[in-house]
C-alpha cells in the first residue's frame, strides 16, 4: 500500500512540476530573447550494468519565443524520434521506435550571456510497442519522458551546441509494471 502511494505521489509530482513550468514560461515570460529553429542528433546508453540497450535520436527544438528571469531561462519545445536498441526475449535483438515532445527550460550562467547552460523538462513520448527486454518489461506505449542536461554554445555565433543528457522514461506509476529505463546520452545540436 504504502509503495502504491508513493508511486502515485510520484506521479502527481511530475504532472504538478511540468505545470508549473509550463505556466511559468507562458505568463512570466517576456519576448525579448527571439532564437530559431535547431536540429539535434543523439546517442546513448542505459545507466544498468549487464544491459546493452542503446538508442539514437534526431530532434528538432522549437523556440516558446519567451524568456524570464532577466533572460536567464528560455523554453523551448523538443519535438524527438527515437530508436532503441535491445537484446529482447531469447537474446533477441529488438528495435523500438520512440516518438515524444518535452517542454524544455535553459537556464544559461553569467546573467544570461555565458554559452553554458543546464536545462530539464519533462514530457510525454510514445512507443511503437511496449519495450521489453529478458529482465525488463514496460506495461504502456505512453510514457512521461524526463530530460536533464549540461551543455555549451560554441561557434562564432553560437551556432553549435554539444552536450550530456539524462533521460529518464516511465509510465510515473499509472500503470505496472513500471522499471522505467534511464539514458546518459551525448547531444550534438546546430542552431539556424
Amino acid at each position: 500500500m504504502g509503495h502504491t502511494a508513493k508511486q502515485s505521489g510520484g506521479a502527481a509530482a511530475k504532472l504538478a512540476l511540468a505545470g508549473i513550468l509550463g505556466i511559468a514560461c507562458w505568463t512570466h515570460a517576456s519576448a525579448a530573447d527571439r532564437t530559431g529553429p535547431s536540429v539535434y542528433l543523439e546517442a546513448g546508453q542505459t545507466l544498468e550494468d549487464g544491459r546493452d540497450t542503446t538508442t539514437s535520436t534526431i530532434g528538432l527544438r522549437m523556440p516558446m519565443q519567451r524568456t524570464f528571469w532577466d533572460g536567464r531561462v528560455t523554453g523551448n519545445w523538443d519535438l524527438y524520434l527515437s530508436e532503441w536498441r535491445t537484446r529482447g526475449l531469447a537474446g533477441q535483438r529488438r528495435h523500438y521506435s520512440q516518438v515524444g515532445l518535452v517542454p524544455m527550460f535553459r537556464y544559461r550562467f553569467d546573467a544570461g550571456q555565458s554559452p553554458w547552460f543546464v536545462e530539464g523538462g519533462i514530457g510525454v513520448s510514445y512507443m511503437n510497442e511496449p519495450y521489453q527486454t529478458e529482465s525488463k518489461r514496460f506495461s504502456t506505449q505512453w510514457n512521461f519522458s524526463d530530460h536533464l542536461g549540461l551543455g555549451r554554445n560554441f561557434g562564432s555565433a553560437r551556432q553549435h551546441e554539444l552536450g550530456l543528457y539524462v533521460k529518464h522514461v516511465s509510465n510515473a506509476g499509472l500503470r505496472r509494471p513500471n522499471p522505467g529505463e534511464t539514458f546518459v546520452q551525448l547531444r550534438y545540436g546546430y542552431n539556424f
